[in-house]
Order: structure tokens, then sequence, then C-alpha cells
């Protein structure tokens, strides 16, 4: 008792005590703070913070560190630029998007939907007016949409198989011009051979022969042959067909390049030319001959076909792949050959436009019609009307724009040797008698020995 007695007497009391605790306390932390948070005096320990989180070592940031350091005194002070310059700057190419059409999808929503002006889809569909790869829209059809920094559009690309890809790019002038990337494709050649079992569009099928191609054989021989009454069981039939492969992947449908049908103890025969169209052993055409006027009247040629025509403001390549001839509202379009229509469209700049594909590699378009009088999967004859002609799309005046193809290539079609003839030309027969003599070997290679047998 008489220890802690003579000890208070050394101990602060009232305000002055307070306030001798708090200094206490604040020199008791300044000590410890020095204990754990002292600075390192070697640089190479220093650690930075990165962006995002990472810890950066000075030894592998690139910075330059000056270290000043005075005689007795153990501070170093560092100095040191942005760390984030010495971070690896990465180089990225333009932003893509990869996109399948889906069923209801049109153009404008799909740019809508990427947030690409609408000035630059009417551009890409003023350079489509003269191919028109983009319209329609098909559900499973692929597209690619390649923008610069800004989200702003410089390439569109449509996947058309696994052959051909078409685009449209934005070049220095303004507007888009058209460009395709073909590869090449390795053709094989082969023989069926089969009989008639039933009937022959079931027999043709079991023999691996598309609709397609058992339709083929139906117009080609139909002058001929009557499949519904001629027909026996037995009747022999054989075919040379053509097959496309792309690096071992096929392409397209089988071609049918020969034929021969034994009816009734007669054989008949049709062999495929380079015009696309098919002709007997001696020549002579089995298929209409094409027209080269798609109206019953010569009208004036008002903007001729011009695969080589250059924009008048931007001076780039803008062919003109038809002709356009100065009809007045109304008047008839005729079909240029025999075939099915395959579009019966609305185009911005295009208006209406019907397009048809030929027998063979042929096929037409015809474009700024007033009225559409075939509907798509219709067939139709060789002169038979089809449409009325007008003004509609972007269109300076009335007029038919009228384009033939041949093999998917536009032609001048007032001036490109189509058949409108009905025999092979001199100067042809020669190549193609050498081609049946290989077909017809072909086709008598391997005999049947069994019923509705194949090779």
């Amino acid at each position: 008792m008489r220890f802690i007695q003579f000890f208070s007497r050394f101990v602060p009391t009232g305000p002055r005590a307070w306030l001798s605790l708090i200094v206490a306390v604040f020199f008791i932390f300044l000590f410890v703070y020095q204990l754990l948070v002292s600075p390192t005096k070697n640089v190479k320990d220093y650690v930075l913070p990165s962006d995002n989180g990472v810890e950066i070592k000075q030894k592998e940031a690139k910075q330059k560190v000056s270290l000043n350091t005075d005689e007795g005194n153990d501070y170093v002070s560092l100095v040191m630029t942005n760390p984030l310059h010495s971070v690896e700057k990465i180089s990225t190419s333009l932003p893509s998007i990869d996109y399948i059409v889906k069923s209801g999808d049109s153009l404008e929503r799909i740019f809508a939907r990427f947030g690409l002006s609408r000035e630059s889809m009417y551009s890409v569909l003023e350079s489509d007016q003269e191919y028109l790869v983009l319209d329609p829209l098909l559900p499973g059809d692929k597209y690619t949409f390649k923008l610069n920094e800004n989200g702003e559009l410089v390439k569109l690309t449509r996947r058309v198989d696994i052959s051909k890809n078409v685009s449209y790019v934005l070049h220095d002038n303004g507007g888009f011009s058209y460009e395709e990337d073909i590869k090449p494709i390795t053709y094989t050649q082969s023989a069926i051979h089969s009989k008639v079992v039933g009937n022959f569009y079931v027999s043709a099928k079991k023999a691996g022969l598309s609709d397609a191609n058992i339709l083929l054989i139906n117009d080609v021989l139909k002058g001929r042959v009557n499949f519904r009454k001629d027909l026996r069981a037995n009747d022999a039939f054989d075919v040379v067909v053509k097959n496309g492969s792309i690096d071992g992947v096929e392409i397209g449908g089988t071609q049918l390049e020969a034929l021969q049908m034994t009816v009734q103890g007669e054989t008949y025969r049709a062999f495929l030319h380079s015009d696309g169209r098919f002709y007997d052993q001696d020549g002579n055409s089995l298929t209409p001959a094409l027209r080269r006027w798609p109206t019953s009247k010569h009208y004036r040629i008002s903007s001729s076909f011009n695969a080589n025509r250059l924009h008048p403001i931007t001076g780039r390549l803008a062919p003109h792949n038809g002709v356009d001839l100065a009809t007045p509202i109304g008047t008839e379009v005729l079909a240029t050959g025999d075939g099915v229509v395959t579009r019966v469209e609305s185009h911005k700049y295009a208006g209406r436009y019907i397009v048809i594909d030929y027998t063979g590699p042929y096929g037409a378009r015809f474009l700024h019609l007033s009225k559409a009088l075939v509907k798509k999967g219709q067939k139709v004859k060789r002169g038979q009307v089809i449409a009325l002609s007008g003004n509609t799309g972007r269109s300076t005046g009335a007029h038919l724009h009228y384009e033939l193809h041949i093999r998917g290539r536009p032609v001048n079609p007032m001036t490109t040797n189509i058949p409108t003839t009905q025999s092979i030309a001199k100067e042809d027969k020669a190549e193609f008698d050498e081609n049946v003599i290989n077909w017809v070997e072909l086709m008598a290679t391997r005999p049947l020995s069994n019923d509705n047998e194949s090779t």
C-alpha cells in the first residue's frame, strides 16, 4: 500500500495525464510503422502496380531510373517515367463481324443491328445493282462485315459457296467496288449404267441421278420418247456425269454430259456441247435456240453493254452488265429461252426484276419492270410474255434493262455467239465429234450384270 502511494506521486493527473498518454501512443505507432514499412534501398526490389493488378518488377520494366545519393546519407531518390510506356503495344487487325442470315432478316435490319449507317448500305446496294448478289437475303447465307477503327463499313463479303466469295470494298473516292474470290474446281467424270424397273423416275433415282438430271433427260428426249407409254421393264439407260470438288469437298450438283436410252430396241442419244445445249450424234439440236431480243420489236438501245465502264464521279470500274432498250412503259417482255423463273423481286435501284435460268449455262435478268406476269418456280418457254416494262427503281426514264449470262457471267446479249440456229457450227463440229466418240465408249465400258445396277 505504501509502495502504491509512493508511486502515485510521480503519475500526472488531470488534463496533463491525457495529453501525455496521447503523445506516448503516437510515438509507439510511429516506431512500429518505421519497422514494418521502411523504404527499400535496393532499386531492383522495387515493385510497381500495373493497370491489370499484376505486379511489375523494376528489373522487368524497361524504364530509366535516376538515383541521387548524397554522401553520408542513406536516402535514395527514385525517379521513373510512366510504367505503362514499358508495356508492349499489340496492334490489332480491323474488327470484323460474321453473320448468318436468319428468317425475316433484311439488309436494313442487319445494318441497324451493327450500328452501320444507312448511307453505307445504300452505297453497297447501288454497286450491287449490276450483280444482285445481295438480293434477296436467304436464311443460311453467310456474310462478313469488315469495319475500320471508327466502326464504319469498309468491306462486305458474301460467301456464295465453297468455291466463291463476292465482296463490296470501300474505295478512296467513296462508294464500293465489286470483287470476286474464286477457287479452282477439280472435275471427275464417270458413267452410270442402269435399267428401268417399275418406272423411269424411280429407277433413275436408285441409280443416283438427281431430280434436276431426270427432268433434263425428259426435256431432251421428250420429242422422241414418251416416258409414260414407250418405256418397258429392262429398257437400258446409260449416262456420263461430271462432279466437281475443292480440296476433296464436293461442290455443286452432278452435271449431265451424255446419255443414251434404249427403248423397245431402239437407242436414242444426246450429248452436251460447249454452248450448254444438247445435240444428237449428228449435231442437230435437241433443245430450243435462244432469242436475241427480249421484245417482239427491236427497240433503240439507249445504253449499251460495257464491262469496262467507269463511274463518272469516282473513276472506279462500274460495269453496265446489260443493254437498256428504250421501251415505253407496258411493253411486253419475252423470255429469250426455255427455263425456270428463279427470282421475282423488288430492289431499291434495280426496281421490279425477274431472273430466269435457261437450259444449259444460260440465264437472263430483266430489270425496271412495271409488272411481273410469272412467279418464282414457274417454267417458261422461249417467246413467252413474262412481264411488262416500266420505270421502277433508280431510272432516268422508261426502259428495259436486259442481261444475258453464260455460266454466271454477264455477256453482251446483242453480239455474243449464242445458239440461235438448230445445229452445231461447222468450225465446232470436229471438237463435238471427238467428244461424242469418248462419251459413247465410256457409256459402253461396263455392261449390266444385274437389273438396276449402277456404276
